[in-house]
């Protein structure tokens, strides 16, 4: 991988050219997608030639943007909400790319509080769903959603709810899991886990287990049932909440966090089997594993700074370390990073653009 200095010269708000012959993005060629929007997540089809970005343009609405990855060009933008108040959150794709589901807000007391599924061969909006109500003390509001992931075989998306709060107050015990069904379009069940807050959720090749990071650590929970239960609760130091990504081997789970540190869980035991100080004090986001599983990418925000300077980092999965070179440098206001299907291109949502970079 080029440094970050290289990967990013000469990227503005123009898209890059490709050279004739060439098949998406290329390796060091940075390209920009301006989305004249808040960008807040970006996930990528499986054949890796769209890209599906969550947007709250200048209109105030919470909006889908489609963009092909071979050319830059935004080929459609689907509405969710529009008015004062909404929001868009966290997007994910089915795993054979017919559904992208999508968590956005029509009120400002809950900021994320609505499941849109969207029909990728028509990019129209099948289903619009409120989370249901949960046990809640007066005078606090439902808690927001905060993170979703679809099952391996598609049939069920979960989604991660803080704990009820109230305005400018903290949020109180009662965070949970729901699962929502896309065959009838409505949730089917939730689980309460233990915590306030909750990270990311991942679920486990085979469909038997889900793991979603919480402020009181990592809860294991067996998804064979109806509703999940609560097997197991790891205690980590990742900070408040945690990013998740599974190895490609489905046999480790690697949290980070917000005190710029990070964990290696072993799921056959569900042990942590490593910590790590990549940047202490930094925060730490959108993990993701190499297709080999020999790297561990993640976004550093670093909120302190008077424009949020942020960069990705590259961890050697073997030593625990990174390795500077593989980074990329000179980025800001980052919301989200995926890695595409094709292992070697970084997809990051930041300054009101979509960043395509080949490594």
């Amino acid at each position: 991988m080029a440094a970050g200095a290289l990967l990013l010269a000469g990227a503005g708000s123009a898209v890059a050219d490709v050279p004739d012959g060439s098949d998406g993005p290329v390796r060091g060629v940075p390209r920009t997608v301006a989305l004249d929007s808040s960008p807040a997540s970006v996930a990528v089809s499986p054949d890796g030639r769209k890209a599906y970005v969550s947007v709250k343009d200048s209109t105030h609405g919470a909006k889908l943007k489609v963009v092909d990855t071979q050319n830059g060009a935004i080929t459609a933008v689907v509405t969710l909400t529009t008015g004062f108040g909404a929001d868009a959150g966290p997007v994910a794709v089915s795993p054979d790319g017919s559904r992208v589901y999508m968590l956005f807000g029509t009120s400002r007391k809950v900021p994320l509080s609505m499941l849109g599924a969207i029909d990728t061969a028509t990019n129209t909006l099948v289903s619009s769903t409120a989370a249901p109500d949960q046990p809640r003390p007066a005078g606090t509001n439902p808690g927001g959603l905060g993170a979703l992931t679809v099952s391996p075989d598609g049939a069920r998306v979960y989604v991660a709810q803080d704990g009820p709060a109230a305005w400018h107050r903290p949020a109180q015990p009662g965070a949970r899991v729901l699962t929502f069904s896309p065959q009838q379009q409505t949730y089917t069940s939730t689980v309460t886990v233990p915590g306030r807050y909750l990270g990311s959720i991942v679920a486990r090749p085979g469909g038997a287990d889900a793991y979603v990071g919480t402020d009181e650590g990592l809860v294991h929970l067996d998804t064979t049932a109806e509703p999940p239960a609560v097997a197991d609760t790891v205690a980590t130091t990742a900070g408040t909440v945690a990013g998740l990504a599974l190895s490609p081997d489905d046999t480790l789970l690697y949290g980070v966090g917000d005190s710029g540190t990070g964990y290696t869980v072993d799921l056959a035991t569900d042990t942590v089997t490593a910590t790590m100080d990549i940047t202490p004090g930094q925060r730490l986001q959108n993990p993701s594993v190499s297709a080999d599983g020999t790297r561990l990418y993640m976004v550093q925000q670093d909120y302190t700074s008077t424009d949020s300077k942020a960069s990705v980092l590259s961890l050697d999965t073997s030593t625990n370390t990174l390795v500077p070179t593989e980074g990329v440098t000179g980025l800001n206001y980052v919301t989200s990073l995926a890695v595409g299907p094709d292992a070697h291109t970084f997809y990051l949502t930041a300054n009101g653009g979509l960043r395509i970079i080949g490594f």
